[in-house]
């Protein structure tokens, strides 16, 4: 990433979710920095500090409402800290603001959780568990953008889906009736577990060992899977893609 920075920009922050619109890329890092990079171009569109944003930055995921599309559709970012809220955001090149926070009340989920979209269907998940225990992916439908504040309770829950191969949540993407979940934070211990939601059944598993690194971020555009992966220098992070 080195290369596409400005020598005048400080990287903060380990990276953490990716998500993709058209020909940009959205990186998020530890404590809430964002850098924008224009995939087609090896330079950086903006690096900003989000608005009411220190969290962890664990995942990111574009929605498809409107009238917030300019330039950017509004992103949903998990803060996988505190109350686990998912802050919905409006991003542009010279700023942003947080417009929504979205918070799941359960028992079920005492640990750090990730929120993701299904865009094509306008459903927000929330992926978690207990530590040591089983995980799970929660449908809901997605809360309309009026309301600054949204508690979701289990009462709103529309569907349950446990996930046992997964040990250590790294993002989360819902594509075509399918979960790519990102999974694992040490060597030998990477891997792109590939759910099926309508059976809840692993239909395919990605061995990402080879590459040495920490998967992080992830987004799909067309035939493509893009993955961020953490670096011991952040300067270096990178993003990998694979052909689903």
């Amino acid at each position: 990433m080195s290369a596409w920075l400005p020598s005048t920009v400080q990287l903060h922050g380990s990276t953490q979710g990716l998500a993709l619109y058209l020909d940009h890329a959205v990186m998020l890092r530890h404590g809430g920095q964002c850098v924008i990079l224009n995939l087609n171009d090896p330079t950086a569109t903006a690096v900003l500090q989000l608005d009411s944003n220190r969290t962890h930055c664990n995942n990111a995921s574009f929605a498809r409402l409107r009238p917030y599309a300019d330039p950017f559709p509004l992103l949903y970012i998990s803060s996988c800290f505190g109350d686990k809220a998912c802050l919905v955001t409006r991003i542009t090149p010279t700023g942003s603001t947080l417009l929504q926070r979205i918070v799941y009340q359960s028992d079920a989920f005492p640990v750090a959780q990730d929120w993701c979209l299904d865009p094509d269907s306008n459903y927000l998940y929330a992926f978690g568990g207990r530590k040591g225990g089983p995980m799970f992916l929660k449908k809901f439908r997605l809360p309309g953008i009026h309301q600054p504040r949204v508690i979701l309770t289990d009462s709103d829950v529309l569907q349950t889906i446990p996930v046992n191969c997964v040990k250590v949540a790294q993002g989360s993407k819902i594509s075509n009736g399918y979960a790519y979940l990102p999974d694992g934070d040490s060597p030998g211990h990477y891997w792109l577990h590939i759910i099926h939601l309508a059976s809840g059944r692993e239909v395919h598993t990605i061995d990402l060992n080879p590459l040495g690194l920490e998967p992080e971020g992830i987004d799909i555009q067309g035939p493509w899977i893009y993955i961020s992966f953490n670096t011991p220098d952040p300067a270096d992070n990178c993003i990998y893609r694979f052909r689903r």
